[in-house]
């Protein structure tokens, strides 16, 4: 998700961005606000090396900011973000809130999907259905839990909410809230969004040949209602060896690439302008404070003591990291407190820096004085988590925590995590804030109502001070009071050690010398990306 720049309150997620690896994208679709499309020069071709096929290309089941940079191409918003942050229209033409609980979207007239049918009300009314009603199972509906209803009258669609939601005004932004013609998903529904069944959208570009394992080949959509895109045709094409990907970047067969691997970034920097987006990624552990022996605070206390936070910020991201000390980065409050507030409040934060006799006194104070064995699974295919794995593998053996390495594919793993079975132990995580805003991490991780199937807090935290203190922040209208609420949340949650955070990072976008990218905003990579890259 949620997973930058600036805060939902002053103008990133479920995210959930999980899983297995870290990508995002940027974009500036500043034409969004006219309703005249304008004509822009054009490239051919633009070919974009990717690590892996994605699972679907539908986003009800495939939660993934990685594969929304591909979706957010094909699919359109009702809302969408300019490069520069700014909250601009989409599909919707123009929108309203009358009250706190209500929200009112003009779908814009004339836009058609690729197929050349009509966008219509119904279609948007269905696609939010696809994250609200439980019979399509979707990944992301834990963002859409507050929504009453949806009714359209001509062309307005009408959302109201159960209660006030600071995070519901960005989340026609969302990739959860992409816009899918009604007919065809619920025609082809088991196949949606795979080779078998591509699917239809109304965004810039349109899928011409999905094949697994190869190549994903986007050709425009001649219907599109907004800016001509750039390029004639975007091929993402499937390359899972690092140092493949690396020698078609020199060979000039892909013209861009996602965060190249630290151990090579040295020769993409050779090959490619390497470009920072601001994207305020967390990654670390969750710990079961249900299951034994992580229940015990004095072994999720010995576990923090004993990781090298500092150590694999710098070495898993060439120093392009910094270790952190909770969910949110600091910097998801600027432009709402003060400098001086911010600092002085993650100064309250407890957090227990490497110490290796630290943590060998503090587990000797636990019910497991001389360690214990369990098993962690790591998702296949990301070199963060695995990184991370093995760097507390060596660390924790050191206290007599032994880990076994458990690697698996990436999806199924991150189903462990929302199955929220027993005994969840220690779960490696990397996430995003879906959104600008700096409640929705701590919600999702910290939250009771989040302890369940399909919820996020596979720490099992559940704590009624904590628990109102979000729900305060989650309906608080006034930025200042938001923002003081979210401090004083992850001061109290770091006492009880539910999470061990390691590192705050951005994410990198390699690009053909001579093109560049931007302008970038964190929150953009569910859009048409590929408008922020210029050829000149």
């Amino acid at each position: 998700m949620l997973r930058p720049g600036q805060l939902r309150r002053s103008g990133r997620r479920s995210i959930w961005w999980v899983l297995a690896c870290s990508t995002a994208a940027a974009i500036a679709l500043t034409a969004c606000a006219s309703n005249q499309p304008t004509t822009t020069a054009t490239v051919a071709l633009l070919t974009w090396g990717l690590s892996s096929t994605p699972a679907t290309l539908f986003a009800p089941t495939n939660f993934s900011a990685p594969d929304s940079a591909i979706m957010g191409l094909i699919q359109d918003n009702l809302l969408v973000y300019t490069g520069d942050g700014k909250l601009v229209p989409s599909l919707a033409q123009s929108w309203n809130a009358p009250d706190d609980t209500t929200y009112v979207y003009t779908l814009r007239s004339g836009a058609k999907f690729s197929d050349g049918n009509a966008v219509t009300p119904a279609d948007v009314i269905f696609s939010l259905q696809l994250q609200t009603d439980p019979k399509y199972g979707s990944q992301e509906s834990t963002l859409f839990g507050n929504v009453n209803s949806v009714t359209a009258s001509g062309n307005n669609i009408t959302v109201k909410l159960k209660q006030p939601d600071t995070l519901w005004k960005w989340l026609p932004t969302h990739m959860g809230f992409y816009i899918y013609e009604q007919k065809d998903v619920t025609a082809n529904l088991a196949s949606y969004g795979t080779p078998q069944h591509p699917p239809i959208g109304s965004g810039p570009y349109m899928v011409k040949e999905f094949v697994s394992d190869s190549h994903i080949t986007l050709a425009r959509n001649p219907n599109y209602w907004g800016t001509k895109p750039i390029f004639d045709s975007v091929v993402f094409q499937i390359i899972p060896d690092d140092n493949t990907r690396l020698l078609a970047m020199q060979h000039g067969d892909i013209q861009g690439a996602w965060n190249p691997p630290p151990a090579a970034f040295d020769q993409w920097t050779a090959a490619a302008t390497i470009s920072n987006m601001p994207a305020y990624i967390w990654r670390g552990l969750t710990l079961d404070m249900q299951d034994p022996p992580f229940d015990d605070i004095h072994v999720r206390r010995a576990l923090y003591y004993a990781t090298d936070r500092a150590g694999i910020a710098q070495g898993i991201t060439a120093g392009k990291a910094k270790a952190s000390t909770a969910l949110d980065d600091p910097a998801l409050f600027g432009g709402i407190l003060p400098d001086a507030t911010v600092t002085s409040g993650y100064a309250s934060i407890a957090t227990f820096p490497f110490d290796i006799t630290k943590a060998k006194a503090e587990l000797a104070l636990s019910k497991v004085p001389n360690g214990f064995n369990f098993t962690l699974n790591v998702p296949a295919g990301s070199a963060r988590a695995s990184a991370i794995s093995q760097s507390i593998k060596q660390t924790w053996a050191q206290i007599g925590v032994n880990v076994t390495l458990n690697v698996m594919p990436g999806g199924p793993r991150f189903q462990v995590i929302l199955d929220h079975g027993p005994h969840l132990g220690v779960q490696v995580i990397g996430n995003l804030p879906d959104v600008p805003d700096a409640t929705e991490l701590l919600w999702l991780y910290f939250k009771g109502d989040q302890a369940v199937k399909n919820g996020n807090n596979s720490s099992n935290l559940k704590d009624s001070q904590i628990d109102t203190l979000i729900q305060q922040a989650l309906t608080e209208t006034n930025p200042t009071k938001a923002a003081t609420l979210d401090l004083q949340i992850q001061q109290l949650a770091s006492q009880q050690v539910p999470i061990i955070p390691i590192l705050w990072e951005n994410n990198q976008v390699a690009i053909k010398k001579g093109w560049t990218v931007g302008p970038i905003n964190a929150f953009s990579w569910s859009h048409s990306f590929v408008e922020a890259i210029h050829t000149s």
